[in-house]
């Protein structure tokens, strides 16, 4: 199994009624609501930047990244939509669209890549502290197995990118 289907996989079970389970079913509360209007604002920021780089990048490494990025963002937007019962991310303001507006505006080659890589870290490290922010405050066993699984790949995703910043820097 590819690590795109294990990831899908291990967020379709963390989406299986509460009731289902024996657990008594409960409604978004502001924790929940926060959390997922955080990390789909965060996440659209690393989803939108990703789809130009999957254009303008010229390192291999950082283009396959991009690629990666920009389709688990897709699939984690969706999880989190479905989990949170909403229809629409928030669209990015402020950092975020700034960073897509600067990345959209750089021409293609090495100094493109690294601030793709730049805003990439800066962006995980922001998901990293909405998951953390949520997993020690929220309650709700959907939203914390969704905030944990993110936690890990963010994480994982930090550790690839400072490889590609060195490799490429």
């Amino acid at each position: 199994m590819n690590r795109r289907s294990l990831i899908q996989s291990a967020l379709a079970a963390s989406l299986v009624p509460t009731s289902v389970l024996g657990q008594s079913s409960q409604t978004t509360t502001s924790l929940e609501a926060k959390h997922a209007s955080e990390t789909l604002e965060a996440g659209t920021v690393a989803l939108e930047t990703s789809r130009v780089a999957m254009n303008k990048a010229t390192d291999a490494n950082v283009k396959r990244f991009a690629q990666f990025e920009a389709a688990e963002q897709e699939t984690v937007a969706a999880v989190i939509k479905d989990a949170a019962r909403i229809s629409d991310a928030p669209k990015p303001s402020g950092d975020g669209k700034a960073m897509i507006d600067t990345l959209a505006s750089l021409p293609a080659g090495k100094s493109y890549d690294l601030a793709y890589v730049k805003g990439q870290i800066d962006g995980h490290n922001l998901l990293l502290q909405i998951q953390e922010a949520y997993l020690s405050t929220g309650k709700d066993a959907t939203h914390r197995s969704i905030a944990a699984l993110a936690r890990g790949h963010i994480k994982e995703h930090l550790a690839n990118l400072e490889i590609l910043q060195k490799a490429i820097g």
